[in-house]
Order: C-alpha cells, then structure tokens, then sequence
C-alpha cells in the first residue's frame, strides 16, 4: 500500500495540522499563507482513500469557502466530485461563469444540464440513485437515502405509471407514520399529477375502483385491508422504513401492525412488490420479516454534501464549545469566547438565522419556551401575520396564545395542536417569510419537509431516553435540506455547513454531559460507522426480543389478519367472533383469550343500544369490568369504569353529535371546568399538562390539576389541547368498542353513524372520510356547494378548481382555506 493511504485522522492530528485546523474552526484571523496551507490540504485529502479523510478534505474547502468568501476551490471540486447543483449554483447566482467563464467552465456547465430534474439539480450519486431504481421498478428495494435527498421524487416516480400510463402496479399503497406526512404526500402526489382519488381512510376505498393510490398509516391499512378480504395491493412503498426496527409493547403496538400489514399484503399476492425508503439502515438483514421469503434488493447513498456544525452551550456555567467531529483525541471540544449566557431563549435569538427550528420533547415545556421567546421578540408589523392571528382567533379563540406568537413570528407544532391547526401553521411558516420560530417536538422527525436554516436543541431526549443515534441524525436533517440551500431566492452555500446548536439550559437534565451525549449519538465521525440497527420488532428474524415477544406479537399477527395468515401459534387464535373483533381492533385491557368465552355467552342477553348511555353501560359490562386490577395499575381506559368519567366523554361525544364548532367546545369546555367547585371535583385530569399527583402516598405522575387555581386565559388554553387529546381518545381507544359493537349490530345505525361522525348525512359522512373537517364541510355545503362534486358511491369528492381564489374574495378564514388548499393542485 502506498504510505500516504496509510495516514489516519489519528496520524493527522498528531502533526501541525490539528493547531491549524483548530484555529480555522474558531474563525480566527489567518495568514494568506495558511489559508494557501488549508486549501492544499484540502487538495491532498479528498485524493485519499480514506473516508474519513476525504470529508475532513471537503469540510474544509466548505470552510475555507464561506470564511473567505472564494468559490473558486469549491467550484473545481464540485465538477470533480459531481456535487452540481453546488458548482450550478455557483455558476448562476455567484455569477462564477461571468466572472471567471472560459472554454472548459462552459462545456462542464452545457454538460450539467443532464442532471437537471424537475427545476433543480442532482448530484451524481441522486441521479444514479434515480436511474437505478428507474430500472428496478418492478423489483422490491431496500432504498437508503440522507434527509433531503429526493425520497418523495422517488414516490412519486413509484406511482407515475399508475397514473398517466399502464403500469403492472394498478393498486398501490403507501405507508407513512404519521397523520402530517401522510396529508403531506397526498399534497406532492395531488400538485404532480393533478387531482385525483387518493385513498386515505378506510372508508373512502370502493371496490368499483379498477386503479387506487392509497397513503394511509399501517393502522387505516390494516382496517382497510381487514374491511375487504379481496383486496390485493402489486405496490407497496413503506416511508421511513427504519420504524419497523421499534420495540413493541402493549402501549405500543406500531411495529407489530406495520409488520403485519406487510405480512399480510404479502400473503394475499405472492408478486406484490415492496419499497422501504429510510434515511438511515446499516443492514437489509435488519428489515428481513417473519413469514416473507423473497429477496430484496439493497441500494445505499453514502454521499452527503452537508457537513454540519455542532455548538454546545452550557448555560450555568457560561461556557460555549465547538465540537471537532474529525477529533481522535478526548480534546475534541473547543472552547469559544462568549458573552453572559442569560438563559436558552437568549442563545436562541442571538444565534438565530432566516428559519429556526428549536426542538423540545415534551409540550408542556415547548409551550412553555414559546412564552418566554413571546416576551424577548418585537411585533412584526405584517399584514399576512396580522390576517393569520385574527383568522386563529376567530376559527379557535379570542385568547388562543399561538395567535399573539404568531404576530412576533413564532409557531409551535405537536401532535396536542388540532389537525386542521398543524396544515395551516406549517403552510404559513413554508410560505411567510416574517415566521422565523417554528418550536416542535418529535412531529418533525417524520419526514415532515419544512424550511429550516437552523436547528435548537433545548431538551436532547424522546420520550424518557436521550434521542437515539437514528433519531438524532434524522432530526439534524431537517434543517438546510437542498431546497433551502440551492434556492435561486434565498439559498446560500454556508447552509452546507448546518449549524446545530445544543443547550443545557432550563430544559436540559442536570445530568446532561457533553461527552457521553456525543459518544452514544455517534456524531464523530469515527464512532458513525459503529452504528448498529437496533431490531426490537418480535415479527422481525434477526429481532433481539425475547421469546414471551415473540409470541405475544406471532399471537397478535395471527389474530388480526383473520385467514390470511398461519402462524405457529394458531392453537392461540381466538374461537369466537368477539375474540376475533377484540384481537382486529386491538383490545389489550384483558387477556382476550381467557375472556372471550365469558364475553361470548354475556352476549347473547344484550339488547341492541339506542342510545348514548345504554352504549356505555354495555362496554362496561362487556370490556371494563374485566381489567385485571392486579395487572393494571392505571390505564386511560381503566378510568372509564366510573361513572363520572363516562359523563364526561359521554358529554363530549354529545357535542361532535351536536356539531359544536371548535370554538363552543372549548367555551363549553372552560365552563364545565368552572362548575368543578367541591373539593373533590376540582381536581381535574389533564395528562401530560397536569402540574399535580393524584396520590402523594402512592407518587402518582403528575397528571392532575386543580382547575379552581388557573385563570381564564389559562383554562382556554389548556382547553385547546385537552381537547384534542380528549377527541383523539375517542377515536382510538373509545371507538375501537363501538366498532365492536357495530360489528355485532348491538348499535342502532343511525346512532352509531353520529357517534363515529357526528352525523348521519351520507353526504357530510364522505366529505369526513376524505378527511375533510366539520367545520369545512358545513362552510361547503352551505356556501359553495356547486363548487364541488361528492360521489356517494365511491367515496369522492372533486372541488372546483376556482374554490380556493373564490373563498378569498369572500374573505373566508385561512385554515378553512389551507384545509382546501391539500385537496387541490397548486397553480404555477
């Protein structure tokens, strides 16, 4: 081996060259003869076979770049390393061809052209990536590919011959994780290929339909396919495949249900073809599934042309850090001068660009940093955020804080915050210039595509654990995607350098320490490759579960795909029809099998429900009274077996039959509250935003609060999420035992039709289904109802393509309108 391939970072670092370097990550004023020594380096490493070195070679042609403002260097690698949307930018909007054009620099700009696709440009590894999975469209692929590299390009490449040309693939479905992405890739396919029918519920699919595009999350697949024992998908396309590696249990059964509708779709046809797209996976072994034996193909991009820049903030004792990721030595924290650090929304401001994202984990605390950065951040005067704010108040409340946020140009985002709420603030931050503060939590893990030029870190956990290295690399990928930077507007070549800032503040654990943080999340560069994929999915071969997990999900597999599937297990499938609807609509309060025998013969003495009350009475007989006190210490639906909480849903459900706006509920949320004046009524359950135990003696979770001690504009507010969360309660816990009882006919129709949708209108019950909200399908119906076409048959609807401009000539609210704006197709 020729010696200079021998050199590592270790052996690098241990010349002159780590005072050199170091000197050029604290930007500190350097000769012209060490710039000239820094570019040379640069010029030696990226010819090296190291990787490692190779990227240390580029960061520096990125630092040198942006430190001297000379694109030159920058430009000759690009070409040499086929990075071309950075030498095409260059050319058009820093005017290198002008400047400095010749024979050569034409010819490589004339050949460029080639990796233009769609209005901007591929680097060579996107193109091939693109080419290859062209030609392998009818063969299953494991595709890994970084944040921001064309995953939904590649979607939307997927389906293209479903829709303008004759395909194999006649019925395709694809699954996102999340509500968000799901209504985001609805969005691209729709302003792509213009309006059509896109399954996203259940309900809306119809088996007159000869061709479907679904995008549906793996629960609304499993009804979906539960619901129609014929139907057989030729394409399957699974985003952010990695969520299949989660772990299971019984307050998480997400894995299971994704591995099983795979499972499933697979047994019904045998030539289905699969795509899992994932920006990170170090091994296809690691997506290998029970029951599936086919091989699938492995396609991974290594490139990536960002290289970020990590900031480490230690607020109580002043100290502000710059990580060196190449560093193979202990001494990779640089230290950097810096003023009184006063507190996390100081280092925010200070440190903030065009289009911020600060990322907290728990909404409480989110919330809580968005009034304080509230109180540091002037009023913008802004027509466009003045519109917004009044349209906030008027479509949720009058004391709805995110209005006033907004008007100072912050919005924060988490799944507490009413859907119809989330399209509306994420089509305003993508499309205002003046909303710089988007403040979220684990929703923008998800692939949510948002602008963003730089991320905060204010509370470096998910759920009780520190983000895991995936997630942590995912969320970091979600500032400084191509589109921000190779904008022809407002792209700038620094934002290949994306700066992460991490604070230990106020938010941060007092046991947050710099150097594990960056050990365990593998951001060194060296520690990247030890990257392991964590399988914990029981229905995965090479899973690390136990045996009990194993069973348990093999048990839940068997159950819930009825006849499709044959497991191991099948002497534990349930024998009656209300085992078989508890394991479909995942019941977990009892052990199904040792109760369905008892519920089986408690049946046959009940009497069909007519009413709300005689609903309740008969899932408390039949489902609540047999909790195992024992096994559950608490549990959400435990609650439901006293009569004051069945009350209370029963009140809520009342006013969705009632067709409340958003607005009464809350005022009727607030005043119901305010009734709560004996001592052991006060006290009110509010789950995550509670500040009070329910139990000292037993050290409950603070999940309470005494209502009597908030004010009005507290209580409105606190309304606002509880809300949510109380519908969205209903709807996945409550429900589950109404559809069982609906599959039982021991619910009047017309009963359980107002239940589930809050009416019985077949019209107003499509419009729902294609996931247009209550208040949104009474505006349509009472004021532009021949502007918009509904096929009761096949569950569709068609809006005029003039919709949009007409409902703002009529000043109509803009979330009602942004709900519009998903179902049509953008106008160039």
């Amino acid at each position: 081996m020729n010696i200079i391939n021998r050199l590592t970072l270790k052996k690098l670092y241990n010349t002159k060259f780590s005072e050199l370097y170091r000197k050029l990550q604290i930007n500190r004023e350097l000769s012209n003869e060490e710039w000239q020594k820094i570019l040379s380096i640069g010029i030696f490493l990226i010819r090296l076979e190291d990787k490692n070195l190779q990227k240390l070679g580029y960061r520096l042609f990125l630092l040198y770049s942006t430190l001297v403002d000379d694109y030159k260097p920058l430009y000759e690698l690009s070409l040499i390393k086929g990075l071309i949307p950075i030498s095409k930018f260059i050319e058009n909007n820093l005017n290198y061809l002008e400047k400095y054009g010749n024979l050569y620099t034409e010819i490589n700009s004339i050949m460029n052209e080639k990796f233009k696709r769609n209005n901007s440009y591929l680097t060579i590894e996107q193109l091939e990536l693109f080419e290859e999975t062209s030609k392998s469209k009818s063969e299953s692929q494991i595709i890994v590919a970084p944040t921001s590299y064309g995953k939904t390009e590649l979607i939307l490449l997927f389906i293209g011959d479903n829709i303008i040309g004759d395909t194999k693939f006649k019925k395709i479905c694809i699954i996102s994780p999340t509500k968000s992405l799901l209504t985001q890739t609805k969005k691209r396919i729709i302003n792509e290929f213009g309006y059509r029918k896109i399954v996203t519920y259940p309900e809306m699919y119809s088996s007159n339909d000869d061709k479907i595009i679904a995008v549906l999350t793996q629960e609304r697949l499993l009804k979906l396919l539960q619901n129609n024992s014929n139907l057989k998908f030729d394409l399957l396309i699974i985003d952010e495949a990695h969520n299949l590696l989660e772990e299971f249990s019984n307050k998480n059964t997400r894995s299971i249900i994704l591995a099983s509708v795979i499972i499933i779709c697979k047994k019904r046809n045998e030539n289905i073809v699969y795509k899992f797209l994932t920006p990170f996976l170090k091994s296809k072994e690691s997506l290998k599934i029970n029951h599936i034996s086919n091989e699938i193909k492995w396609y991974s991009v290594a490139e990536n042309i960002k290289s970020e820049m990590f900031y480490f903030y230690d607020i109580e004792n002043n100290k502000k850090l710059l990580l060196d990721q190449y560093s193979p030595t202990k001494d990779m924290l640089i230290e950097l001068q810096v003023n009184k650090l006063e507190d996390d929304a100081s280092v925010v401001l200070f440190n903030s660009d065009r289009k911020n994202i600060i990322y907290l984990n728990s909404p409480k605390k989110l919330e809580n940093f968005a009034h304080k950065l509230f109180y540091k951040m002037p009023k913008i005067e802004s027509f466009k955020l003045k519109k917004a704010a009044n349209d906030l108040r008027e479509y949720v409340h009058e004391d709805y804080k995110l209005a006033n946020y907004i008007e100072k140009g912050i919005i924060y985002h988490h799944g507490s915050i009413p859907e119809s709420i989330r399209y509306f603030i994420e089509d305003l931050y993508i499309n205002v210039p003046e909303i710089k503060m988007l403040i979220a939590n684990s929703t923008l893990l998800e692939g949510i595509n948002i602008p963003a030029t730089r991320m905060f870190i204010l509370e470096p956990y998910r759920g009780v654990r520190y983000l895991s290295p995936s997630s942590f690399k995912n969320l970091v990928g979600r500032v400084c995607r191509f589109g921000e930077i190779f904008n022809s507007n407002t792209g700038d070549l620094k934002y290949l350098l994306p700066e992460i800032h991490i604070v230990k503040g106020e938010y941060c654990k007092k046991g947050f320490k710099i150097e594990n943080f960056v050990k365990e999340r593998k951001i060194l560069v060296e520690d990247y490759d030890k990257i392991i994929d964590d399988i914990k999915n029981p229905l995965l071969v090479n899973s690390i579960s136990d045996e009990y997990a194993k069973k348990k999900a093999d048990d839940i597999l068997g159950n819930i795909s009825r006849w499709d599937i044959t497991t191991d297990n099948n002497s534990n499938k349930a024998k009656t029809i209300i085992g078989k609807l508890c394991f479909e609509n995942n019941i977990n309060i009892f052990n199904i099998l040792e109760i369905e025998w008892q519920i089986d013969s408690e049946i046959k003495n009940i009497k069909k429900a007519q009413n709300l009350d005689e609903v309740f009475e008969i899932i408390n007989f039949l489902f609540l009274l047999k909790i195992n006190d024992d096994e559950i210490k608490f549990n959400y639906i435990k609650r439901l077996r006293e009569i004051k909480t069945q009350n209370f849903y029963k009140m809520l459900i009342n006013w969705r039959m009632n067709n409340f706006t958003l607005k009464v509920m809350i005022n009727k949320m607030v005043g119901y509250w305010n009734k709560l004046k004996i001592e052991e009524s006060k006290i009110v359950y509010v789950g995550k935003w509670g500040d009070k135990t329910w139990d000292d003696k037993n050290k409950s979770k603070k999940y309470w609060t005494d209502i009597t001690e908030k004010n009005e504009y507290e209580k409105v507010n606190l309304a606002i999420v509880r809300l949510k969360e109380e519908y969205d309660f209903i709807d996945n816990e409550i429900i589950k035992f109404i559809e069982i009882l609906h599959s039982l006919k021991l619910i009047e129709e017309t009963l359980y039709l107002k239940i589930r949708y809050g009416t019985d209108d077949k019209t107003k019950i499509v419009l729902l289904n294609c996931g247009i909200s209550n208040s949104l399908s009474k505006l349509l119906q009472e004021k532009y109802s021949h502007m918009f076409e509904v096929d009761i048959v096949n569950s569709t609807i068609v809006f005029s393509e003039n919709l949009v401009s007409k409902m703002e000539d009529n000043g109509e609210n803009g979330i009602l309108i942004s709900e519009v704006k998903i179902n049509v197709q953008n106008k160039l």
